[in-house]
């Protein structure tokens, strides 16, 4: 990084924690999501004590305590009552039952913020109404700092809530702002995105392995191919198809693999694939 870019990196840093300065922030649900959120904003240095958390789970609840030491408990009213801003990081199934429990507590003065996979807008603001509701797409990497979220505002988002929830996501990765129309190609492109490169490492593993290659050798190799072209992808600025063209030589090893990927038609496939998860999403989204 760059003289250059690293003074854009720090003056980002600094606007986001200025953003959330003297907020109180609560995670109503704190697995591995919420757990990511903590980790991101005390890195941000977010004072601790104005992190919450509620879990059901005692073992969540103890992991969370002794791993970052801010205030957790069973209950989630507790939350809602010191938090300024509450984040809903449960299932799709749990949710109903949170907000039986917290929408009479819920005022004008809180931004709520829901992960929830597959709840839409609509189904979140008749059961918070007049409450300023954002929601959240945000992927596995933000688990590890790298995700990639994306967020729709909900009637009645002020500026400077918009620019609170931008900040909170860029704890953990990438944020974008898209409408709600587009999440569910977003779901099929980057939600489930982790599990496709996951099925392909696989697939490279067993492959090398027919090679005659050590699974350790395999998996050391695979993994630092994968994080070095992404880092190239990144810094080099030109499109995928380039990127090819420079790795694959006339008649060489990688037109050789390329010609077989072709004539299976995996590029038709992959696409198809895509598309199942996209038109899965809308069938289960709540409306």
């Amino acid at each position: 990084m760059n003289a250059a870019h690293r003074h854009s990196h720090v003056s980002r840093l600094t606007s986001q924690v200025s953003t959330l300065r003297g907020l109180r922030i609560g995670m109503i649900g704190a697995g591995n999501m919420g757990q990511a959120l903590i980790k991101g904003l005390l890195a941000r240095g977010l004072p601790r004590y104005h992190l919450y958390a509620a879990d059901a789970d005692a073992t969540i609840r103890r992991a969370v305590a002794r791993r970052f030491r801010v205030a957790v408990g069973p209950k989630n009213l507790p939350v809602v009552r010191r938090a300024e801003v509450v984040i809903l990081a449960v299932k799709p199934q749990q949710l109903p039952a949170v907000l039986a429990q917290i929408q009479a507590h819920v005022t004008g003065r809180h931004l709520v913020i829901s992960i929830a996979a597959g709840i839409t807008l609509r189904w979140l603001q008749r059961r918070l109404p007049g409450i300023p509701v954002v929601r959240v797409m945000p992927n596995l990497p933000a688990t590890v700092g790298c995700g990639f979220s994306v967020l729709t505002m909900g009637r009645g988002v002020s500026a400077r809530q918009r620019a609170i929830a931008r900040a909170l996501f860029k704890a953990v990765g990438e944020v974008v702002e898209l409408p709600e129309r587009q999440f569910d190609a977003v779901t099929a492109v980057s939600g489930s995105g982790p599990a496709y490169v996951f099925f392909l490492v696989r697939l490279w593993q067993e492959a090398a392995r027919t090679l005659g290659l050590s699974p350790a050798i395999a998996a050391t190799a695979i993994g630092q191919t994968l994080e070095g072209s992404v880092r190239v992808l990144r810094a080099s600025g030109v499109e995928s198809g380039t990127l090819i063209q420079r790795v694959a030589s006339k008649g060489g090893t990688t037109e050789a693999a390329l010609k077989v990927l072709a004539r299976r038609s995996v590029s038709r496939h992959f696409v198809e694939a895509i598309r199942a998860a996209a038109a899965r999403s809308r069938t289960l989204s709540w409306h």
